[in-house]
């Protein structure tokens, strides 16, 4: 199974269908034990975690009751994977679903989930439960604020709906910001029939400013009868970050690939490749060469490994733009074509960004040392990463045909956890990072880069990356930098070189993409 990766909505264990058939669609059924009906209306519930890395695709679960543990039955709904198809779910992530069995059940039955994976992805579902249907139960659907939010009004809003047998007139919305004062409004001449859903907005604005904050919404008091028939679907609660500010994003690709992989031809040399000359300045890029199939890319590391673990992949090529799906057409399945995937990139690089880095490299003999300043716009924990990659590497082709691949990432810095990032909005930070590159697969010291990016543990955003600067006649020797000179300095845009020994010469852009390379 591929993406998305995500951990149990509550508990140690969850569902998850996975398999892969992209012609027809492949199918696995989670059938429930045998469960006694005593005369009585009855629902199911349970959550259902929603993705947008495919807009509309196929992937979905399928909710049956049936009075034998045979497939099929009464169909009582589906859900698709996609957030996309539910505007009002505004991010990925956990989200309620109820389905009404329709009459009134006795005896033994049995309810059963189909889960269908066009594409290959994870379908994960959690807390599946049973129960009789109220006569009044207010639930609380949806929380309608996004987790980043701009200084001044915001509006708190959310969706209610009638999960009770008899219509609803009225019912109580409330909010709170981490322990501060309670806004209450009662929303009255209302006529929701059961099963249906109603927006509100709140009239008392949140004048939020820079910080991370507890944002609590919850429904009380439904028909103006006090607690209603189930307390637990009532509240939601949200960790909101504050921005004081937002920055230009350089987006992160990051490709699981393999010189053994079949598939992995075709999507680089049809379409990445291709797609990465023309915008290479434009994103960082790290490409992870992964141990499959059979003995896999010779290029593999454990550190590789890791992130593979991290983001849950199990098939290659995957592609993730920004931690989101970018490998395939959401319609078609198909492998995205080089301007499918500019398309994709423009998308990427329009989302704005809450933390702006400058980075700088150093190698020194087979020593990379790298300086980290972040500014965050936003309060709360993060993890900052750094890879070095090889922009050009041959020998590791085997047997799917490629001959050439770039950006292949030899070391991360200083491992594959990160350095976890406190940060304070407005506060910059700095992170001294090195690493020996000893023992790596590298074949040209002078032909890497370091990638450096920021992403949220909680849900794997990531939030910006930046490729690393050589810093000012950094070279592998230091005993040389007296025998060269730049003049003059500062400069009013030409600079001249003298030196009495051979030297390499690298200029970047302020991305830390090299523009020229030449030997003087």
């Amino acid at each position: 199974g591929g993406a998305p990766a995500c951990s149990p909505f509550a508990g140690a264990g969850m569902a998850r269908f996975y398999s892969y058939n992209l012609a027809a669609g492949t199918t696995a059924r989670l059938t429930s034990p045998a469960i006694t009906f005593a005369g009585a209306s009855y629902r199911v519930k349970f959550k259902m975690f929603r993705d947008n890395a495919y807009a509309g695709d196929a992937d979905n679960v399928k909710l049956y009751y049936n009075t034998t543990g045979a497939a099929g039955g009464t169909l009582l709904g589906t859900v698709n994977r996609s957030r996309s198809l539910a505007p009002t779910e505004t991010e990925d992530g956990w989200y309620s679903y109820s389905m009404d069995i329709p009459g009134t059940i006795t005896g033994t039955g049995y309810i059963h989930f189909l889960g269908t994976s066009q594409y290959g992805n994870n379908i994960f579902i959690d807390e599946v439960t049973v129960e009789q249907i109220p006569a009044i139960d207010g639930e609380l659907r949806l929380m309608n604020v996004n987790s980043y939010v701009p200084v001044g009004a915001t509006t708190i809003a959310g969706s209610f709906k009638n999960s009770g047998s008899t219509p609803v007139t009225s019912f109580v919305a409330n909010w709170q910001v981490d322990s501060g004062a309670i806004y209450s409004q009662t929303f009255s001449g209302l006529n929701i029939a059961a099963g249906q859903t109603y927006t509100f907005s709140q009239t008392d604005l949140w004048n939020a400013s820079p910080g991370l904050y507890s944002l609590k919404l919850w429904v009380s008091n439904v028909n103006n009868n006090g607690n209603d028939g189930d307390a637990n679907n009532n509240l939601i609660t949200r960790s909101i970050s504050v921005y004081s500010g937002t920055t230009s994003r350089f987006p992160l690709y990051e490709k699981f690939s393999s010189s053994t992989c079949g598939p992995c031809y075709s999507f680089n040399t049809n379409s990445f490749n291709n797609f990465l000359a023309n915008h290479e300045s434009e994103f960082a890029f790290i490409s992870y060469q992964v141990n499959w199939p059979g003995s896999g890319d010779p290029y593999y590391t454990a550190e590789i490994g890791s992130r593979v673990g991290y983001y849950g992949i199990s098939g290659a090529p995957t592609l993730l733009v920004d931690s989101k799906d970018g490998t395939n057409n959401e319609v078609t399945g198909a492998f995205n074509s080089s301007s499918e995937l500019a398309t994709k990139l423009t998308q990427a690089i329009n989302v704005p960004a809450y933390f702006t880095i400058d980075a700088s490299k150093t190698l020194n003999g087979n020593t990379m040392d790298v300086q980290v300043a972040v500014t965050p716009f936003v309060t709360g924990t993060y993890k900052l990463y750094a890879a070095v990659v090889e922009k050009n590497t041959y020998n590791n082709a085997t047997t799917n045909g490629e001959v050439e691949f770039h950006n292949v990432m030899m070391k991360m810095m200083p491992d594959a956890n990160g350095t976890t990032l406190s940060c304070q909005h407005d506060v910059t930070s700095v992170t001294n990072l090195q690493v020996d590159l000893s023992g790596t697969f590298i074949e040209n010291l002078s032909d890497l880069e370091v990638v450096v990016f920021i992403q949220n543990p909680a849900t794997k955003e990531i939030m910006q990356a930046k490729y690393a600067s050589v810093e000012a006649l950094a070279t592998p020797n230091f005993d040389t930098v007296s025998k060269i000179k730049l003049y003059p300095n500062p400069s009013t845009g030409i600079v001249r070189i003298a030196t009495d020994i051979p030297v390499d010469i690298q200029i970047t852009d302020v991305t830390g993409k090299q523009i020229l390379s030449l030997t003087q």
